[in-house]
């Protein structure tokens, strides 16, 4: 009973992870970084993107590394 209750916390974590990627790629905050700007030569739209796209990655590794 222990392991379903594990997995239900694991499952509940990474559909948070998901959410959270989802809201942070959703059009109007996307439209708040499509600027002509650039951060080491990367425009503020893919660079924050790609940090989007790390931080859900790190998240979902920390979140499995710990259910182990």
């Amino acid at each position: 009973m222990a392991e379903s209750r594990d997995d239900g916390r694991l499952a509940g974590r990474l559909a948070a992870v998901a959410a959270l990627g989802f809201v942070l790629v959703i059009p109007p905050l996307l439209a708040q970084f499509d600027q002509r700007d650039r951060v080491f030569g990367v425009p503020v739209l893919w660079a924050y993107i790609y940090l989007v796209w790390a931080i859900v990655i790190g998240l979902v590794a920390v979140i499995v590394a710990r259910s182990r």
